[in-house]
């Protein structure tokens, strides 16, 4: 026997190295190249740069620190704001050396320093010599580190704005066009020929149209498309959420009670900046808090009030005044956390039960959504890029979510599944469709040759209006006066008016041809308007949105990678 394993040995051993490398994949995780699956640690990745998860936490504290009020939706789009300002701080090289900073410094004393009473001389006026000493006394060091660490992040910032300006510049041609669209008048005439007049003036054979089908295939070809089953989990606050809120109001009226300031305690506590409301008419007022209003005599508080979004307490301070301290209901870490447990475990249901079954087990409503397409999916998620990855490699019986929304999370499964099917010559109804789009295309030539065609005896007639009397499929439109092409372009579009612009008094254009009709043109007079002040404000106003076009493309990231529902954020 001995023997027998002696000489089976390296089999053994083979089979005990071949049982341990299945256990490393099948039950500690690992993957082919050996590298241990992490979890996700970024919560975005704004154009390729990593945002962690910690950071971000710290980076939504300090501005709720700062912010009353503030939402973690307007957080994210602050910190994508800081990723792109700081990318292309980076990517121009913009720097603040120290004797830069140090002449700021030194001609630039801050505001409560700037009025502070100590740094003025007998005639009462800013005393230079007196900051002078104050920036060099060893005292003055915290505040002048804070000082400088935010001139540090400021002036990169002022410098990278300077340089969006200039590069939004007009040149002087661009404002010669400016002022030619507002401040030349123009007389008109044109013929136009709309693509419904051509209707039923050429036949379209079986042959053509089959030979249109199969050069378009792809245009009729309806992708495949899924149905998903959802539920919606609210995010509410809790009971404890409540609590919080109110003991808040419960300590102001405590402190309040013990003598503080309400203007003050209210100033500290409330979560909306509009601590005082002056009034003239009652009306100005919402129904509740003239109802406290009423109940109230001068400098009386209320007692806590529940109102849609939190709680609240009003004093009326005065005939037409009153000071209000609101406190909304948050939903806290705890509660997402407890929610984030519900759903998981809501998930491990719909393993055992079945999606259905799993709703009413806990309370909740199944929906299902229209047909959803990856590549077009209009579905209220935040996160529509990686609901659109997740949609399509969805199988059956696969959970997806939990999804933000506004309100709550979506958790999905698929429902049924609509397959790619493209439109035949073979259904009447379908054929139809596909005629018509051929239709169309057709109506677009035909119109084209046949202006192209009055066009030509134009050089011989040379008159609009002779042409008009003999062709009664033309529609003429005679003189039109004293419009500018900014009004043109408001009546019959941006190519119209281009073309008009295009000709001197008398010319004639090629025929244009528009999604709807075709024209041709002729102006009949063309005369500049006196310069005046008023035409200044369309060059200013080019010169702006030229900046705010520049500024969106430059601060709208390319890629964001949103991993906040991973992170239940």
């Amino acid at each position: 026997m001995m023997q027998n394993f002696r000489r089976n040995t390296r089999l053994i051993l083979f089979i005990v190295v071949a049982a341990f490398v299945l256990l490393i994949f099948f039950e500690w995780g690992l993957n082919v190249t050996g590298i241990t699956q992490q979890e996700e640690v970024n919560i975005a990745r704004i154009d390729g740069v990593p945002v962690a998860y910690a950071d971000y936490i710290r980076f939504a504290q300090s501005k709720e620190r700062e912010m009353k009020n503030i939402d973690r939706e307007d957080i994210w789009n602050l910190m994508i704001e800081e990723v792109i300002w700081n990318n292309l701080i980076k990517k121009e090289n913009i720097r603040v050396v120290d004797e830069e900073l140090w002449a700021i410094i030194k001609s630039n004393p801050p505001r409560e320093i700037y009025e502070s009473e100590h740094m003025k001389d007998s005639a009462g006026n800013f005393d230079y010599n007196k900051y002078l000493e104050l920036i060099k006394s060893p005292q003055s060091r915290p505040w002048l580190m804070e000082y400088e660490f935010n001139l540090r992040r400021r002036l990169p910032r002022e410098k990278l704005r300077s340089l969006i300006s200039t590069m939004a510049w007009v040149s002087p041609f661009e404002d010669s066009v400016t002022i030619s669209k507002f401040g030349t008048l123009y007389d008109f005439s044109f013929l136009s020929l709309p693509l419904f007049r051509l209707k039923g003036k050429f036949e379209i054979t079986e042959d053509e149209l089959k030979e249109y089908y199969n050069r378009h295939i792809k245009d009729f070809t309806n992708p495949e498309m899924k149905i998903l089953k959802y539920v919606f989990f609210e995010r509410l606050p809790s009971s404890a959420d409540s609590m919080e809120a109110r003991e808040r109001l419960e300590d102001l009226l405590l402190r309040v009670k013990e003598g503080e300031d309400f203007l003050s305690v209210a100033r500290e506590i409330s979560d909306d900046t509009l601590i005082e409301k002056k009034f003239k008419d009652e009306k100005e007022l919402l129904p509740y808090e003239v109802e406290v209003y009423k109940k109230l005599k001068d400098g009386e508080v209320s007692e806590i009030i529940l109102t849609s979004r939190g709680y609240e307490v009003i004093k009326r301070a005065g005939k037409g005044l009153i000071y209000s301290a609101k406190v909304k209901i948050n939903v806290s870490s705890t509660t997402l956390g407890e929610l984030n447990d519900r759903i998981e475990s809501f998930k491990n249901s719909v393993k055992e039960l079945g999606f259905d079954e799993a709703a009413k087990e806990y309370n909740l409503t199944t929906n299902r959504t229209l047909p959803l397409n990856p590549d077009k999916l209009n579905f209220p998620v935040r996160n529509q890029e990686g609901f659109a990855k997740e949609l399509k490699k969805l199988k059956a019986k696969k959970v997806i979510g939990p999804f933000s929304s506004f309100g709550g999370y979506y958790v999905f499964i698929l429902d049924s599944i609509i397959p790619a099917r493209t439109l035949s010559l073979d259904n009447e109804k379908e054929k139809n469709i596909i005629r018509s789009r051929y239709e169309r295309e057709r109506l677009k030539t035909a119109v084209k040759e046949y202006l192209e065609k009055v066009f030509s005896e134009l050089q011989t007639t040379g008159m609009l209006e002779k042409i008009a009397e003999i062709d009664t499929i033309l529609f003429f439109q005679p003189r039109l006066r004293d419009l500018t092409l900014s009004d043109v372009e408001a009546r019959y579009g941006p190519e119209f008016s281009g073309v008009l612009g295009s000709l001197d008094s008398g010319q004639v254009s090629r025929p244009l041809l528009t999604e709807w009709a075709g024209y041709i043109i002729r102006c009949d007079n063309k005369r500049v308007a006196p310069f005046d002040t008023s035409m200044v404000k369309y060059i200013q106003h080019l010169r702006q949105v030229r900046l705010q076009s520049l500024s969106q493309s430059i601060f709208t990231p390319r890629q964001i990678i949103d991993n906040r529902d991973k992170f239940f954020e």
